[in-house]
């Protein structure tokens, strides 16, 4: 297991996005849907939905199969559906306002379901693009709007064909939807505001147990991860082992090639202890150019056997182009034992191996036939 800021952050980003597609691809169902039951229960004469809808139906298709198979990003794909959505939505609503008959018989139509969709399209620019973007293409669609509302209005109010009580309707249709975006224009401020928030004290928790340089959980948060674990064997009788690696002549390292391939070196012997350890394994930076392994679940052979794959794959190439082994030691947490007696043995086992001539592991089973 290893705790990054930079991993982390980035399979959340991942997570949401995934979220963010499965909406859309079930948004996308949907329309389709409703483009083929207009379709089916069309008025006779409705030359809009019966041209269009079936392209619809057909592009909506195709940008289905697009979110699905992940073919472009996926903010491409978010412009792509509001603009087409915009241009099919704003496109009905001047079919109502100048082709589909006087503007007093379709208020009906309108508010039972254009207006809504106006003002649906609005909210959708929010959710689908930025704040900046979305906010910029709700005052558009509300001024297309209104200018598609203007023009036909102006035409019937010349020749008298228009009541005061068709005006007042258009007018309050529009303030509603003023309304609407200003609602969610702030909604969207505070929701941004407070996951920021969230995403700052993350940061700064992320930070606070994490060691920079390698990306690994640093001593802090290693501390507490066995205090957890030494709980959990205490209350369940859970075994679980410690490792401790440290480099060999790592000073010598530095003194010869520099400060800067030292800290290479140490990032990339957190990235194949990492890759060589269990899932469910936890690894740390202990501090310096020491590193600590905790094992749930294993102790004894199976310990050491985990500590000498390390081992063995730290020898298996130079280290970010130097030549570097590790020495480990390896012990297990005893009933008797508290988080310092099994650090100060997986220390001894550690040091042990040190004195033995570096680039082993000692400890485990195999420490107890030796000793």
């Amino acid at each position: 297991m290893k705790i990054g800021v930079r991993g982390g952050f980035r399979d959340e980003f991942e997570r949401f996005q995934g979220r963010k597609r499965i909406v859309y691809l079930v948004s996308l169902v949907c329309g389709i849907l409703i483009f083929l039951l207009s379709l089916f229960l069309q008025e006779s004469g409705d030359t809009f939905v019966q041209v269009l809808y079936p392209i619809y139906a057909l592009l909506f298709a195709v940008v289905f199969v697009l979110v699905w198979r992940e073919f472009l990003p996926l903010w491409m794909l978010e412009v792509m559906m509001f603009v087409t959505i915009a241009i099919l939505i704003m496109g009905r609503l001047a079919w109502h306002f100048h082709f589909a008959g006087p503007i007093d018989k379709q208020l009906l139509v309108l508010a039972g379901g254009h207006y809504w969709a106006v003002g649906a399209l609005v909210v959708a620019g929010f959710v689908m693009l930025d704040y900046n973007w979305g906010l910029r293409a709700g005052l558009i669609i509300i001024v297309l709007s209104i200018t598609i509302a203007g023009i036909s209005v102006t035409n019937d109010v010349i020749h008298g064909e228009v009541s005061t009580e068709v005006l007042v309707y258009l007018l309050r249709v529009h303030l509603f939807l003023m309304l609407f975006l200003g609602l969610t224009s702030a909604a969207t401020v505070m929701r941004q505001k407070l996951q920021w928030a969230l995403i700052r004290a993350e940061v700064l928790d992320q930070w606070a147990s994490t060691d920079l340089l390698t990306d690994l959980a640093n001593r802090r948060a290693a501390e507490q991860f066995l205090k957890k674990q030494a709980s959990i064997a205490g209350r369940h009788g859970r075994r679980f082992s410690v490792i401790f690696a440290d480099v060999d002549h790592f000073k010598q390292l530095n003194d010869t090639y520099g400060h800067a391939a030292g800290d290479d070196v140490l990032a990339e012997i957190a990235r194949i202890l990492t890759n060589s350890v269990r899932e469910s394994d936890f690894v740390a930076r202990w501090g310096g150019e020491e590193f600590l392994i905790v094992a749930p679940e294993i102790a004894g052979e199976s310990a050491y056997q985990l500590a000498e794959r390390c081992r063995s794959e730290i020898n298996k190439e130079p280290v970010a182009g130097y030549p570097v082994t590790l020495s480990f030691g390896v012990t297990e947490f005893m009933p008797e034992d508290n988080v310092d007696k099994v650090l100060a043995r997986a220390d001894e086992m550690l040091y042990k191996a040190k004195a033995a001539g570096r680039n082993q592991v000692f400890g485990g089973e195999r420490s107890r036939v030796e000793s």
